[in-house]
């Protein structure tokens, strides 16, 4: 499998992209596309279609999937040097069990959205933080 690869078939219209290297333990719930690369959750979030997002944060071979903050890292830099505002309007998730990791998704969640949103932080019902913005 290439690491551009969506383990699904992407529907038409919005998108809700579960990033998890664990397709059985972790899968994507039902009406999600789960992709198991950062590059591949790039290329989904840059066809504009992305409501909302879920995050692992360690994707398995750094070198080949990518890291979890490497897409909220992409969607900073697209509104920084682009002018775009990628932020996905249902939210962002962080499903991460990685603590240092969750907590560098979150810093630069909250540093960049909050140029463009109101951004409200919140715990998922499963105790993972959760990230909307108004």
């Amino acid at each position: 499998m290439s690491e551009w690869t969506v383990e699904a078939e992407v529907p038409a219209g919005e998108l809700r992209v579960w990033l998890d290297d664990l397709l059985d333990d972790r899968g994507a719930p039902p009406g999600w596309v789960h992709v198991t690369t950062a590059h591949a959750a790039i290329a989904l979030l840059d066809g504009g279609d992305v409501v909302e997002l879920s995050l692992d944060h360690d994707l398995g071979d750094d070198d080949v999937a990518g890291k979890g903050v490497d897409v909220v890292d992409h969607i900073a830099e697209q509104q920084m040097v682009a002018g775009r505002d990628l932020w996905p309007r249902d939210g962002i998730t962080i499903h991460s069990a990685n603590p240092a990791g969750r907590d560098q998704m979150a810093r630069t969640i909250q540093r960049y959205a909050s140029d463009l949103h109101v951004v409200k932080r919140t715990v998922s019902a499963t105790g993972k933080p959760r990230f909307t913005f108004g």
